[in-house]
């Protein structure tokens, strides 16, 4: 996993509320993943305002610098030299990014809300949030019923109370890795049913299949590998009759393809066309006769896995918490 520390390396923030990465430094190149806004990345290379970094899961992708932080505008010459037109991008060293993993922030519990530059809504939006989002806490005095806020890029502004959370005592509450948890896991993934299926989407509204496992193990505290072929490596394999809610169920043919959550026995949630649930019984209207090459447990296992893949506890991660 990321690390920041003693690396030497260059970081940013992420500075929106998500991030597509793409597998070139082009719009019309794949989406291959998502970040989302107060991540901690690791600027890899620079390519005219595209910056290429390497996220948590640990994945890697190419980005718009603007939705990074920090940026710094150009001096009307720098822009006429350099043929560039925005503000650009200025990563920051192991220090830097050991300040903001210590610093207090909030997670945006609320699938969707807003910042605003007052405590009012009918004043100037600074940026929207979605769930798991991450956003500095400002020491400002803010009015009854909302939370004084700070954007990574330094912006301050206000978010009505009831959308976050503070990060290290959210992150600190969710140490429990066995069986309770299945349940948060599991209705947090019934509500995304009928979001669309978009390839590399791991945010509210833009999921593929690893990034809703992904995603709903994150919401409850838990680090999981990117892809499906990743998370397939993680916990501890247990025979197809004895899976359990909170399981990862696999699916392909030769190779890992698909990856679903057991949301009881015999029934499955998973991105596939849409976020939908089915049945493994072949006897079922809803059935799903994909062929199931493994099932992972993850819950109880923490730490475990191969090749190098395995999950994590948020609370513990120092790709989020200096360590």
């Amino acid at each position: 996993m990321t690390t920041v520390q003693n690396t030497g390396s260059k970081w940013a923030i992420v500075n929106a509320s998500n991030v597509f990465l793409r597998a070139e430094a082009r719009y019309g190149s794949e989406c291959v993943s998502q970040s989302r806004m107060g991540t901690l990345v690791q600027v890899l290379e620079r390519q005219g305002y595209w910056a290429k970094v390497r996220t948590p899961e640990p994945y890697e992708g190419w980005v718009n610098e603007l939705a990074l932080a920090p940026c710094e505008p150009l001096p009307a010459a720098k822009q006429a030299e350099m043929k560039e037109y925005s503000p650009k991008l200025k990563p920051f060293g192991d220090a830097e990014a050991a300040q903001w993993l210590a610093s207090d922030r909030y997670i945006c519990i609320a699938e969707n809300a807003t910042v605003f530059s007052r405590p009012s809504e009918d004043s100037e939006r600074l940026g929207d949030l979605l769930m798991s989002d991450i956003l500095g806490a400002d020491k400002r005095t803010a009015p009854k019923g909302w939370t004084a806020v700070c954007l990574p890029d330094g912006r301050a502004g206000f978010v009505k109370c009831g959308s976050l959370e503070p990060f290290a005592a959210w992150a600190d509450a969710r140490r429990d890795s066995g069986e309770a948890v299945a349940e948060g896991i599991i209705t947090l993934a019934k509500r995304f049913l009928g979001m669309p299926y978009m390839w590399g989407g791991m945010s509210v509204g833009h999921f593929d299949c690893s990034g809703l496992t992904g995603f709903c193990y994150f919401m409850n505290g838990i680090l999981l590998p990117r892809d499906a072929s990743q998370q397939v490596k993680c916990g501890a394999e247990v025979p197809v009759e004895d899976m359990q809610a909170g399981d990862l169920v696999f699916f392909g043919d030769s190779r890992v393809s698909h990856v679903a959550l057991c949301i009881g026995p015999g029934r499955i949630i998973h991105a596939s066309q849409v976020v939908r649930i089915n049945s493994l019984d072949p006897a079922a209207p809803d059935y799903y006769g994909r062929n199931i090459l493994a099932v992972r447990r993850i819950l109880g296992h923490i730490g475990e896995g191969s090749d190098g893949f395995a999950p994590s506890l948020i609370a513990e991660s120092p790709s989020y918490f200096a360590k």
